[in-house]
């Protein structure tokens, strides 16, 4: 039985080339093979040296490369269904990459993730990385958030350090590896970058779902404010989330979700307390009308907030 034969690894470099000619080759080669449509620069008066070690089959798309120092932006040529992502295991060297109005500097040991169809930069000195090219929609699949994931670096233990372990590898046995063996490995990086990626979702957000659901939130307190009923789980049910989920949202801010309720409610007193069209209503009316079910509660919630009573507020007003 003849064994199946090693990839078909390509070999490319710049530096036979005259110098002139090296930065459209690089960007034609890798038009080419991984169809990255960029405009590479660099630093004059020195050409572009690049080196390549590359793999196009049928699931698994790769490239071990050593450039010299140059600055890529994208030229995206839109989405298609048959978009992949750029995935590179940073080996030598530093980068800066920016996407999404996100820019952070890449060390050797990170994993990062680029997606060529919207606009991107990365700026380098002399660097070597692994990169590995994923279909974009079988990531997005798995990580629905990616578009907020991208161009940040990919680091630590668990998940992350399963990734970069399992691109060393085929990186280091890509010279035995057959094509079979290389169509299963890219089935099973995208599973594998999600696992990375979903970490750092949690870590790097509010997501844009995140936002929507806060959104969502500020926009029915507001509309209910005048409901003496409200509480976390009227809200929660009002915007079909678990009370839980709901005081996960505002973890993060100054002040927790029902003492911003709250504020909300003594702020609405305040301006009506002063609005001169509204003089003839009764402290009472107005806190009743704003949730509040007690006068003696609101007066002495009041005070606290404002450092005056109800009374001396409007009568300072007027």
């Amino acid at each position: 039985m003849v064994p199946p034969a090693a990839l078909s690894v390509r070999r490319f470099s710049t530096d036979a080339a005259p110098a002139g000619e090296r930065t459209g080759l690089f960007q034609h080669e890798m038009q080419r093979l991984f169809a990255m449509s960029l405009a590479v620069r660099t630093q004059p008066p020195r050409p572009l040296s690049a080196q390549m070690l590359a793999y196009r089959g049928r699931r698994l798309h790769l490239a071990a490369l050593k450039l010299s120092p140059h600055s890529t932006v994208s030229v995206p040529a839109g989405v298609s269904t048959h978009s992949r992502l750029l995935v590179s295991l940073h080996k030598e060297g530093i980068a800066v990459v920016a996407q999404g109005g996100r820019e952070n500097r890449i060390e050797p040991g990170d994993v990062f993730v680029i997606d060529p169809a919207r606009p991107f930069s990365i700026e380098t000195g002399e660097v070597a990385s692994h990169s590995v090219y994923l279909p974009t929609s079988a990531v997005r699949s798995l990580v629905p958030q990616l578009d907020d994931l991208t161009a940040i670096p990919i680091r630590g233990d668990g998940s992350a350090a399963v990734f970069r372990a399992a691109m060393a590898q085929v990186f280091a046995s890509i010279t035995t590896l057959h094509d079979d063996v290389a169509d299963c490995i890219g089935e099973a990086l995208p599973a594998l970058l999600a696992a990375a990626l979903l970490p750092l979702a949690s870590a790097h957000m509010p997501s844009r779902l995140r936002q929507l659901h806060r959104r969502r939130i500020a926009n029915f307190v507001q509309d209910h404010l005048g409901d003496p009923k409200l509480d976390a789980n009227a809200i929660a049910q009002g915007v079909r989330l678990s009370a839980r989920h709901l005081y996960d949202l505002f973890a993060d801010e100054d002040e927790p979700l029902m003492k911003w309720v709250w504020s909300e409610r003594l702020e609405r007193c305040a301006r009506e307390l002063q609005a001169p069209a509204l003089q003839s209503r009764t402290i009472g009316e107005i806190a009743y009308r704003w949730g509040f079910s007690d006068v003696s509660h609101f007066s002495r919630a009041f005070k606290q907030r404002y450092e005056t009573t109800p009374r001396e507020w409007r009568k300072r007003a007027s």
